[in-house]
């Protein structure tokens, strides 16, 4: 018993010093991995520090610089361009990725930029103009090629962007500041795979202001994007006095790309809450763009080739209003609103393609009597403007427009309604439009003259026919020509339809030839026709 609790006890003391030796050599083993990765680190900070330096050139300049065990700080860095600031930091702080020292190349476990501030431009002649001019060493043959960059986060917080085209007039200018922005997975050069990023930002300036954000991912490679983006209290062009030239109280869609070479960039479920905007027309009708120098712009980009094709799928518009300025019709230009515009459409290209889009329109035209409503939906093709669709408008005020309806010498209204209805067709560039229309409660301003005319037609007969036909007079008419013929227009086909209808109705002989119509005892009107044809009731 005696020699068994011997042996026991040396087994135990044997134990005991196995451990100690164990737990020697594991202390050992940590204090050497500490001390490596000491080391590691300390290298892996010199060698961010000697890129940089080596990097930045004499265009670059830092406060102060300063290393720590896991971390390079940047104090008050800036670039120089021609004399001017063009980009600076209140601070960067680089991390370096240690595992991936002994791995080719130069890697980073994150760069953080804190307030960081951009100047880009673009100059007159279209060519972008780089703010940073890195500077460059001569390479001597003993020199190391320089390696890959990756880093696994970039972060800016709280950053400034300043875009200016001078190509353009004023404004000119964008602002972006509250920049927040997150990127994973960045690489340079730049490497064919998903880099997540998030962002926000608040956009200021009379060119545009408001808030932007947004998430997705992007290949840096291929520019390929997918993502999804939002808007808020968007101000497009603040023209002061006169207002915006559009706005827009919310606006979200989702964007895909699949990069530069398939040169296309599809927009998905595009929403616009309550947008607005302002158009003018000249003296010829021709919409002038509100964005100063875009005339010229636009020449440059068709002539080079340089839109790029853009395709809305599922475009939701609500609460929409339109501000015409119609400068065809009077000067200084007349206004029409239009607004409580609600818009549906599935397919739209830009520039115009030959797809069918299907589309659905509601809206309210503002008068001093009444809000006439107008309703249409139906199908067009935006390349060839082939289209089959219903028009409708109820409770139009006539004293609201009567600059598209009245001609110099008709006799003024104070009061009328119209109600329309169209079934619109256009093919091969040719428009036949069947329309039907009611003239409600017409009611004249001034004398009772014999030669006094509405609509080209003798006062008297329409007064007669409205007391004999409840306060009404219903006129059915056809609207066609050529969208070719520099002559032709919509508005004064159907104006002029609606003219010879209401003689028709009220039992005047009407002659058309050779584009003129003549109508007894009332107005002789041009333009709208070809052939020679008489009609009598």
């Amino acid at each position: 018993m005696a020699a068994g609790a011997g042996q026991g006890g040396s087994w135990d003391e044997m134990d005991s010093q196995l451990r100690k030796k164990l737990l020697i050599r594991g202390a050992a083993v940590v204090v050497v991995l500490a001390v490596a990765i000491v080391i590691l680190v300390s290298q892996a900070n010199r060698l961010i520090k000697h890129r940089l330096e080596q990097a930045l050139g004499e265009n670059f300049a830092v406060e102060s610089l300063s290393l720590s065990w896991n971390k390079v700080e940047l104090n008050e860095p800036r670039f120089m361009k021609d004399g001017r600031l063009a980009a600076q930091a209140k601070r960067i702080v680089v991390k370096p990725e240690i595992l991936d020292l002994l791995k080719p190349g130069f890697s980073l476990a994150s760069v953080v930029f804190e307030e960081p501030s951009l100047t880009l431009q673009i100059d007159k002649s279209g060519q972008w103009v780089m703010p940073i001019d890195i500077g460059k060493k001569p390479e001597t043959p003993s020199a190391p090629k320089a390696g890959p960059l990756s880093v696994k986060t970039v972060e800016i917080k709280d950053g400034t962007l300043f875009f200016q085209d001078l190509g353009r007039p004023e404004p000119n200018r964008i602002e972006l500041r509250k920049i927040d922005l997150s990127l994973d997975h960045v690489a340079f050069p730049p490497k064919d795979g998903p880099s997540k990023f998030v962002f926000q930002a608040q956009l200021a300036g009379n060119l545009l202001s408001g808030s932007a954000s947004g998430s997705g991912t992007i290949h840096f490679e291929t520019l390929a994007v997918n993502g999804k983006f939002e808007g808020q209290n968007l101000v497009f062009l603040d023209g002061g006095a006169a207002g915006p030239v559009s706005r827009v109280q919310g606006m979200s869609f989702t964007a895909a790309s699949e990069g530069v070479a398939a040169k296309g960039l599809t927009l998905s479920d595009l929403v616009l809450i309550k947008p607005y905007l302002r158009l003018e027309s000249d003296r010829k009708g021709k919409i002038s763009s509100p964005l100063p120098g875009a005339a010229l712009k636009a020449q440059v980009e068709k002539k080079e080739g340089a839109a790029v094709p853009v395709t809305v799928k599922n475009l939701k518009i609500e609460g929409g209003e339109l501000l015409y300025l119609d400068g065809k019709i009077a000067r200084p230009p007349y206004p029409v609103r239009i607004t409580d515009v609600d818009l549906t459409a599935d397919h739209l290209s830009f520039p115009a393609g030959n797809q069918n889009t299907a589309y659905r329109l509601s809206a309210r035209l503002p008068g001093n009597h009444s809000t006439g409503v107008l309703t249409s939906s139906g199908n067009t093709v935006q390349k060839t403007l082939d289209t089959s669709a219903k028009v409708s408008l109820r409770n139009l005020d006539l004293t609201r427009f009567k600059p598209y309806l009245l001609k110099e010498g008709d006799v003024d209204i104070s009061r009328g309604f119209l109600d329309l209805d169209v079934d619109l067709g256009i093919r091969k560039r040719m428009l036949y439009a069947p329309s039907h229309s009611v003239l409600r409660d017409i009611r004249f301003v001034g004398g009772r003259g014999l030669a006094d005319q509405f609509l080209g037609v003798p006062r008297n007969l329409v007064v007669n026919a409205l007391k004999t036909n409840n306060n009404q007079i219903e006129i059915d008419f056809v609207a066609e020509g050529s969208l070719d013929n520099p002559k032709f227009s919509l508005r004064e086909s159907m104006v002029t339809r609606l003219t010879v209808g209401l003689a028709k109705n009220l039992g005047l002989s009407v002659i058309e030839t050779g584009g003129t119509v003549i109508i007894q005892g009332g107005r002789l009107l041009k333009g709208v026709g070809d052939v020679m044809k008489q009609i009598f009731k």
